[in-house]
């Protein structure tokens, strides 16, 4: 079981909020390509933040994909969310964000926020941890000469090992990846550890049989029962048309859990476009043999219209409430998740 009695680094009080002072920090921390919004910093704090989580993102005269495009914000950009305006398209996710230029659709948007932490000096192996700001990144060493790998993303669940300490007392965190059976390195303010109480069993009072879980392909919602009751319901997106990406239908059960996964094509790669997605987090794996799974999604918030290979991809809040709620149970963190024959999946 974890312990929570970590070893604090330093007792430094950061504010929740983006600061002039956080965004420093975080180009600091090898992110030179993040653009910010002109006057974005003055503005805050206030309203929320999101981040360009495709390769570029048209902004529109209005909130509607045919509307002129006055100008593409690349990948990895923060931007200011005005307000949030539900149009009449696309179908499935109508909903777009007005920024300080124009219009974005929502689905290519991350929400974001800064949560930096005073990191620990050591904690417990093998231990789940968070990303908690928009952006960080990875690195083969902490040598000042750092090779540059993956980008980690905010929600974004990866396993902590053990700790090092850099220069001018910089606690780095060691993360194991285990698709890529490799250790990188991150540094540890950006990440904020779990404990058991961020993830243990909910309802553990509910025969585990009289849970299950209806996921309509048509409409793209995810409705959670127990017994005719409803608990929960999602909009989620399943898998693109195609053989090799269709969510595939029938009667299933979740099988195995995993906190954090590296998903995608398992290369060692700086190209912030490759399909590689470390840190997928609260996996619950219904189909093994394609391995199919209700997971989060950091790489897009299209939830509602088909996007996926083939997984159920969910906003992180909904696949850790699923998580913590199916079965098997899991109670405490291992890096090879929990396996069982557990809660009921019809997907139809």
């Amino acid at each position: 079981m974890l312990e929570t009695d970590y070893t604090l680094a330093g007792k430094e009080t950061f504010v929740n909020r983006l600061t002039r002072r956080d965004f420093l920090r975080l180009a600091a921390a090898g992110v030179p390509s993040l653009v910010i919004a002109p006057g974005l910093l003055s503005k805050l704090p206030g309203l929320p933040l999101g981040r360009v989580a495709i390769k570029s993102v048209d902004v529109r005269l209005e909130p509607d994909p045919a509307a002129p495009s006055l100008l593409q914000i690349p990948k990895d950009s923060l931007v200011q969310i005005i307000r949030f305006v539900d149009a009449k398209a696309p179908s499935g996710n109508p909903r777009w964000l007005q920024v300080d230029a124009g219009f974005v659709h929502s689905g290519d948007i991350q929400p974001v926020e800064f949560h930096p932490q005073a990191p620990f000096h050591a904690v417990p192996q093998t231990t789940p941890a968070e990303v908690c700001v928009p952006i960080t990144q990875s690195y083969r060493s902490i040598s000042p000469k750092e090779e540059i790998l993956y980008r980690l993303y905010y929600k974004s669940v990866h396993w902590v090992t053990g700790t090092k300490i850099g220069d001018r007392g910089k606690v780095w965190y060691i993360l194991h990846d285990q698709q890529l059976n490799l250790d990188v390195f991150a540094p540890g303010e950006h990440l904020r550890l779990l404990g058991p109480e961020n993830f243990s069993p909910i309802s553990t009072e509910i025969d585990q049989w009289k849970k299950w879980i209806d996921v309509h392909i048509a409409d793209q919602t995810l409705t959670a029962y127990e017994d005719a009751a409803v608990v929960r319901t999602a909009k989620f997106s399943s898998g693109m048309a195609g053989k090799d990406t269709a969510t595939p239908t029938g009667t299933f059960n979740v099988q195995i859990k995993v906190a954090g996964v590296h998903m995608g094509d398992g290369r060692i790669t700086t190209d912030p476009l490759a399909y590689e997605l470390p840190g997928v987090p609260w996996v619950s794996y219904f189909e093994i043999e394609r391995g199919v799974a209700l997971h989060g999604t950091y790489w897009h918030n299209d939830f509602g219209r088909r996007r996926s290979h083939g997984c159920i991809n969910l906003a992180p809040e909904d696949a850790l409430w699923i998580y913590r709620w199916t079965t098997p149970p899991a109670a405490a963190a291992k890096i090879k998740g929990e396996s069982g024959l557990g809660t009921r999946v019809i997907v139809r």
